[in-house]
């Protein structure tokens, strides 16, 4: 009796926290890595344009030139702030809030999944937007925008998905080990890409 007491409760603490629609744990763990790779993406996308923007530096962008067209565009800047600025702080928000909850997932899980959804509704209607005036408007597309719209829509769609977080100590353990590792490659590679980007802008400039 008492045990089925208890599985009744876990039942119903999981049922007050679950925001979206629920998956099993292992399978969260994997989608919390996946927003945690995309949102470096992005941020190394937003960065990466940042620069260009500050420094003035042309912009690797493929065959076509959309990057510059959209450069130049009034809807670079906002409040006379460089677009990708807000990219780069919206991109540090999700991997400061995944970090958070892989080091303590068992602090406000209910409030913690709603705020990284309304962030990443906020950063989805902000790419949705720069995507549709490149589209109708510039007639030209930003590769990089392109690939932080990406970043964003999956961050998005996959924090639809939640469920009860693993709990147990080694779970909490093996999720920081991920992330350090994931943070240690993302400094090593986006400092390597970047090296070669700027690079070859300026032997093509």
């Amino acid at each position: 009796m008492e045990s089925e007491h208890m599985q009744r409760e876990e039942v119903v603490a999981a049922r007050v926290h679950r925001v979206g629609i629920g998956v099993p744990g292992d399978v969260l763990r994997t989608l919390h890595r996946a927003m945690l790779i995309a949102a470096f993406v992005g941020l190394f996308a937003s960065i990466y344009l940042l620069f260009t923007y500050i420094f003035g530096t042309p912009i690797v962008c493929g065959a076509r030139a959309g990057c510059e067209i959209v450069r130049a565009s009034p809807w670079a800047y906002s409040f006379h702030i460089p677009r990708p600025a807000f990219g780069v702080a919206f991109y540090f928000a999700i991997i400061f809030l995944l970090a958070l909850h892989a080091y303590a997932p068992h602090i406000r899980p209910r409030a913690w999944r709603i705020v990284l959804l309304l962030a990443s509704t906020v950063g989805l209607i902000e790419s949705i937007v720069l995507t549709l005036v490149q589209w109708l408007e510039l007639r030209a597309f930003c590769l990089w925008c392109l690939t932080s719209a990406a970043a964003t829509t999956t961050i998005f769609f996959l924090s639809i998905f939640d469920g009860r977080e693993p709990s147990a100590k080694g779970s909490i353990i093996r999720e920081l080990r991920f992330l350090f590792n994931v943070f240690l490659a993302a400094i090593l590679l986006g400092g390597v890409a970047l090296y070669f980007l700027f690079s070859h802008a300026v032997s093509g400039a």
